[in-house]
């Protein structure tokens, strides 16, 4: 049984202000990065805005997300993007270079990388090596 009482990832994080800070700096990021900035589109606006609203909903806020964008399907949503391990490790290096430039609480930013960890693996849609994989081959 989990308790009521206990603080979300959102209230350790700093709140939405603090998830704000993080999304852009995240952003400002990619669009720097080589293997990332093709993936997405020159102006980040919109993924700056679906990134924070994912994010505050996923560490336990509100629906922001489902409000504004309907289901999460992340995976089908991205089907569009060649996602390989590359991409994804690419992904999760500068999501976590930008957290720790929002938070000093390393166990906190371990818990986010070992909660976000699985969902990047998802998001994965390329698999060279695998002649029967359902994307990009």
């Amino acid at each position: 049984m989990t308790d009521p009482m206990a603080e979300t990832i959102l209230q350790r994080l700093g709140g939405e202000e603090a998830v704000r800070r993080w999304v852009n700096l995240f952003y400002d990021a990619v669009s720097q990065d080589a293997v990332l900035a093709p993936l997405f589109p020159e102006d980040l606006t919109d993924s700056r805005d679906k990134q924070f609203a994912f994010f505050v909903q996923y560490f336990g806020g509100p629906a922001l997300y489902s409000e504004r964008y309907g289901n999460p399907f992340l995976r089908y949503l991205h089907r569009h993007v060649k996602i390989g391990r590359r991409e994804r490790d690419a992904w999760m290096l500068r999501l976590m270079e930008t957290l720790r430039q929002v938070i000093s609480d390393e166990a906190l930013a371990t818990e986010i990388e070992r909660t976000v960890g699985p969902l990047a693996d998802h998001m994965i849609n390329h698999h060279p090596e695998r002649k029967d994989a359902l994307y990009f081959n």
